[in-house]
């Protein structure tokens, strides 16, 4: 359900400028300033219906707005001179890819914006402009607060639905989001239904610094200096673009200086030490362990973690060190542009970040164990065969795909739990956490430093250049032995050992075989046993060391969907414990000794779907039989039930008497296709007394016994012999005699100059009628007829 459309009002310096889109859904706003705010809500007032109908939006009267200088000045719009620009730097130079050609797309829009509301065009950029532009990106302008509107009682009570009445409210997901992160608290969390304070809801946590939710690029600035450093290159760049093209830029601005933001500077990073990620490791699921080590270990980027295929890898044994062939990146939708101009989209892409991002790593021991064991665990078919094209990092819901945005997810909430924050603690804005997976590779690039390796195999390890001189971009060669990386492992092996003496494979109790994880769910039970058996999965137990099961789990054992087992578990069913583990709530977990209990009463249980199997029928052809007759039944989970003794004493009894009816006797029309015929001549035969005539089948089919069927094929079919009769002609055979079409003849016959005969359900002609049309027409083809 999408936002209801309000439209956007705010005071300027001219007056109160009002905007609404061109139509729903459009990114393009119609915009108008009006001298007081009355106009303006009328204008909103009046575009909103035209809108939703289809229609133009209104034309304001020349009195109620203010006439901008885009109606009193022509020239050059920004965007006639950015769009071919753009095609023509990122499309036909290739200068860059496609997510910044995506990026600069924003720039444009931000200007073309700026430019707009003020009624510029390229031609009165003049310096004073530029430098507002500047200010524009770099300097806050937000000065509005939420305000409570009128009649409304800031101290009433209202529920979410009543809620999304109210004036300026955001939509419902939204208030969702709030709820979940904590910003927006009920009243009375333990009521069953959650009502909240008016004024909490107006509140700048829950609907932004000025009262209403923003969608699209920020128009107020304040942006990091390096955003709008970029902004203002692709504004410069448009400009030369221009002049190239015959534009008069105005060129007083070639001494002007960028303006400094007055955005705070982000927090300093710390780095994260080995102890502190086995600690978060340990509230992740094993796949994304393997994420977090690859960069904390390997120094990787997210999406390089997420292009290693297991052909990349090379394992020369246990106790040894390995390698690993960086050149892919995954882990996300990556869109590329083809030599023909198109855009396409896939999960794996072979441009990595730069040309010198691709390399090989030699990977330390205790890596290259956990690397060795996610091979076989989740990349061995059972006959021991590995899958050398498979993606290293297992997918959880697609194979092969995805993964970025749920380990960043997964890795802050760890890291959260225990307490880790990536920045100083004086720096944390609005307590907002901000451990973040460049962090690791920020650590072990931090740490080879700390090691005092040289700067330049620091860099190659890391994907970088390894120096700006002349010797390292033209002469300096990679070490086909890889010692450079070799030597780094050895360090970093040391640092594992010293520092995680068990290895990387830390026993946790978070597994990545759930429902939220349904690539790896279809083989949960194999995977969690191994898992288990290595001691790298912990399966929950209570106090007395009996396992608890998941919805999962339980319902796979008593044969029902997940979504049924959790129902039983929260309505009581079965005694359930409830334990953390699903996201940020609760799950509901059942002892084994409990779910082995109640499969086994569901055994001695009859069901409407095994039933059906029972009778080798459809679980709907004995649903409507039940329905038919009016038997009872039990729901049982969410599409069954469980049948009682006396509907499965009809039940039984009926389809017994049906397969027995089914085994003496036959339908008529399965009778007639054996006695090649029609059913109307089989309903003869039973009235003639050749067959005989059993009772209707359920269904209301007419049947007849397999026995008089029999006895009826072995009889010879007597057929009556057509009668020839030699006075008539057929219209072939008069078109033959007389050379005449089918038209022609029809033509004749019409005229009664030949004579027509219904005969066997065929059309024929008299032969004297012929004889006589051919005696006073074509003499010479009287013998063709006799």
């Amino acid at each position: 359900m999408s936002r209801p459309l309000k439209g956007s009002k705010k005071l300027t310096d001219k007056g109160w400028t009002a905007s609404l889109p061109i139509h729903r859904g459009a990114t393009k706003r119609q915009t108008y300033t009006f001298t007081a705010e009355e106009a303006a809500d009328r204008w909103i007032a009046a575009g909103i219906p035209a809108i939703e109908n289809g229609t133009d939006l209104p034309v304001p009267d020349a009195e109620s707005r203010v006439a901008g200088k885009r109606s009193t000045k022509t020239g050059t719009a920004f965007r006639t001179m950015a769009d071919p620009w753009h095609t023509e730097y990122y499309s036909e130079l290739k200068r860059a890819k496609h997510d910044l050609s995506t990026a600069t797309k924003g720039h444009i829009k931000r200007i073309e914006a700026f430019m707009n509301q003020r009624g510029l065009v390229m031609e009165t950029m003049v310096r004073d402009e530029v430098k507002a532009l500047q200010a524009s990106l770099t300097r806050s302008t937000t000065e509005a607060t939420v305000t409570i509107p009128e009649g409304v009682d800031p101290t009433g009570l209202v529920t979410m639905a009543e809620a999304l009445e109210l004036p300026g409210m955001a939509s419902k997901s939204t208030l969702k989001r709030r709820k979940a992160d904590g910003v927006l608290v009920p009243v009375d969390p333990t009521a069953a239904v959650h009502r909240f304070r008016v004024a909490d809801l107006y509140s700048e946590a829950v609907l932004g610094p000025t009262g209403e939710l923003r969608r699209g690029p920020r128009t107020n600035g304040s942006l990091s200096q390096d955003v709008a450093n970029d902004v203002m290159w692709a504004y410069n760049e448009v400009c030369k673009y221009a002049l190239d093209h015959g534009v008069d830029v105005p060129q007083d601005r070639t001494s002007l200086k960028m303006h400094r933001t007055d955005r705070a500077p982000s927090a300093p990073r710390q780095p994260v030490s080995l102890s502190r990620c086995a600690d978060i490791a340990s509230r992740l699921h094993v796949v994304h362990q393997l994420v977090l080590w690859l960069m904390r270990i390997l120094g990787l980027r997210i999406g390089e973690a997420y292009g290693i295929r297991v052909y990349d890898v090379l394992d020369q044994g246990a106790g040894q060190c390995g390698a690993v062939a960086v050149k892919a990146q995954g882990g996300k939708k990556f869109t590329q542009t083809a030599p023909d101009g198109t855009t396409h989209t896939s999960d794996h892409t072979d441009d990595l970040k730069t040309r010198n991002s691709a390399r090989v790593l030699v990977v330390p021991p205790t890596l290259m164990d956990l690397i060795r064991t996610t091979i076989a665990v989740f990349h061995t078919d059972a006959d021991g065969v590995i899958r050398q094209d498979a993606r290293l990092i297992p997918g959880l819901t697609r194979r092969n795909a995805g993964g970025q945005e749920a380990f960043r997810a997964a890795l802050a909430g760890a890291a959260e739990a225990v307490r880790v924050d990536c920045t100083t603690e004086e720096d944390v804005i609005d307590e907002v956490f901000s451990c973040q997976p460049h962090d690791m590779r920020r650590t072990i690039l931090s740490d080879l430093d700390r090691l005092e390796v040289k700067d330049s195999h620091t860099r190659r390890f890391a994907g970088h250049l390894p120096g700006t001189a002349v010797l390292h971009r033209h002469y300096l060669l990679d070490d086909p032995k890889l010692r450079p990386a070799r030597a780094i492992a050895v360090l970093i092996e040391g640092e594992l050992s010293a520092n995680l003496p068990a290895g990387l494979l830390l026993p946790t109790t978070v597994r990545c075989t759930t429902g939220n994880q349904p690539a790896l769910q279809k083989d949960g039970l194999r995977i969690d046993a191994e898992l288990a058996e290595l001691g790298w999965l912990v399966l929950m137990t209570n106090e007395g060391g009996e396992p608890l099961l998941g919805s999962a789990e339980a319902a796979q054992l008593w044969d029902v969907t997940p979504k049924t087992a959790r129902l039983w578990m929260a309505e009581g069913r079965i005694p359930s414990i409830p334990c953390g583990g699903r996201g940020t709530g609760q799950e509901r977990r059942v002892r084994l000794s409990d779910a082995m209990s109640l499969r086994e009463r569901l055994r001695a249980q009859i069901t409407l779907v095994r039933l059906a199997e029972e009778v080798e029928t459809t679980y709907h052809t004995v649903y409507q039989l039940v329905r038919a007759k009016g038997l009872e039944l039990e729901a049982w989970g969410e599409r069954d039930y469980i049948v009682p003794p006396a509907t499965t004493t009809v039940l039984r009894e009926h389809y017994a008497h049906q397969a027995e009816l089914h085994r003496r006797a036959v339908p008529y029309s399965v009778a007639a296709k054996e006695l090649g015929t029609t059913v109307a001549a089989v309903e003869h035969r039973v009235k003639d007394g050749m067959l005989d005539q059993d009772e209707r089948a359920h269904d209301g089919r007419r049947m007849v016994t397999r026995k008089s069927l029999a006895e009826a094929t072995q009889q010879p079919v007597r057929r009556r012999t057509p009668k020839v009769r030699d006075d008539l002609m057929t219209w072939a055979e008069v078109s033959a005699a007389t050379g005449l079409a089918g038209a022609d003849i029809d033509a004749l016959v019409a005229d009664g100059l030949l004579v027509r005969v219904q005969h066997q359900r065929r059309r024929h002609v008299t032969r004297v009628s012929v004889l006589r049309y051919l005696v006073e027409h074509d003499p010479s083809r009287l013998a063709l007829a006799v």
